[in-house]
């Protein structure tokens, strides 16, 4: 079987879907030996992606989220011997003649655009490019992966007819987010690198509305605690307006000398904040995943969630979830805070929780899904 794997989200800079194709790329030549796979790669990614034989990796100059995707991918690259494409990022373009595989992450594009990044001149046409490229990857797509049951029930509630081509496949946690070795060493790298020698709740996620960070930073000032303790944002697109717009508001608030925003960090440096933290928050209105509350439960750290369904599915009951109500987190960090108990209880359920989820059989469900598309044919 000749895969082609739309690789340009892995590239310079983190991201769910990044770390998501990431994992694929390490797994499916080891997986599928009798395979060959034909990487579009980003032109700043870190090359190569992958060092397997079976593996050939083509720039793609164009950018994924552009209109080159969406009007002309058969010319993105040699599509002639392939047998099945995976567009990984929700988006289907027109016109192709190979068998696909989508995964759509989320429906946030059709059902609430204005959580997707903050409202401008450009979002209606945003939002035109993106409904144009995710209904017809639910209506033509030869086989779509989704990433919870909670994207699932929103796909089938919109588009019925794709439930014959609907698969569900979660994510997986990578080995390397585990509990420390000693917590004391990772401290001391906090401070030697980062400056961090405070406690502090830590919130990991991309910069937009959809992530809630203003919340978390109103609920964090109200919070009843410490005055030792620290926010730390580790944020995409934190040079945006959005994110001056969170520094200008912890001003007003009185707690700018408390926060700390991270716009970019190693990997090493990300495992260590997960380990150290008090909590991770993940405060989001919308979600298909949210992959680091498994990352941080893997760490034995405690996750605050909001409680919306995907982020319920995902912790199975090992995070302490909260409404979505400013009052409502800072009540919940405060308990996080003083409570050594319900610490441990959650880091201990979150731990044990991580270890259902394995990128192992998540690229092994994928291959299937790749060999049912390819028997299908073009079919849609």
């Amino acid at each position: 079987m000749r895969v082609c794997l739309d690789s340009r989200y892995v590239r310079e800079r983190p991201s769910g879907i990044g770390a998501y194709v990431g994992a694929l790329i390490e797994r499916l030549p080891r997986l599928a030996p009798d395979s060959t796979f034909e990487l579009w790669v980003h032109p700043r990614a870190p090359r190569p992606l992958s060092s397997e034989p079976t593996v050939t990796e083509t720039v793609v100059r164009a950018p994924a989220n552009g209109l080159g995707t969406l009007l002309r991918p058969s010319r993105l690259g040699d599509l002639k011997d392939i047998d099945v494409l995976h567009a990984p990022f929700n988006l289907l373009g027109r016109g192709l003649q190979v068998p696909t595989v989508v995964t759509i992450h989320d429906l946030m594009w059709l059902d609430r655009p204005t959580l997707c990044e903050a409202v401008s001149p450009l979002l209606p046409a945003k939002v035109l490019f993106y409904r144009d490229g995710i209904l017809r990857a639910l209506t033509r797509a030869t086989r779509i992966v989704t990433i919870s049951s909670a994207s699932a029930d929103a796909i089938l509630a919109r588009a019925p007819r794709a439930a014959p081509r609907l698969r569900v496949i979660p994510h997986g946690v990578d080995a390397r987010f585990r509990p420390p070795a000693e917590r004391a060493a990772v401290e001391r790298r906090l401070d030697e690198r980062l400056g961090i020698v405070d406690p502090y709740f830590l919130v990991v996620g991309q910069n937009t509305p959809s992530k809630n960070h203003a919340a978390v930073l109103h609920a964090f000032a109200r919070a009843r605690l410490p005055k030792n303790y620290r926010l730390v944002l580790l944020q995409r697109l934190y040079k945006s307006r959005w994110g001056r717009g969170l520094e200008a508001e912890a001003r007003r608030l009185g707690i700018r000398h408390r926060l700390l925003s991270l716009p970019a960090v190693t990997d090493s440096e990300l495992l260590e904040l997960l380990q150290g933290a008090t909590a991770l928050v993940q405060f989001s209105r919308f979600e298909g995943f949210g992959l680091p509350v498994l990352e941080a439960a893997a760490c034995g750290t405690p996750v605050v969630a909001s409680d919306i369904a995907p982020l319920r599915e995902v912790m199975g009951g090992a995070a302490l979830h909260v409404p979505l109500r400013a009052e409502a987190l800072s009540r919940a960090l405060e308990r996080i805070a003083h409570d050594a108990t319900l610490w441990r209880e959650l880091s201990h359920a979150g731990l044990e929780r991580s270890r259902e989820f394995s990128w192992h059989r998540s690229a092994t469900a994928h291959l299937e899904v790749y060999r049912d598309a390819a028997r299908a044919g073009r079919g849609w």
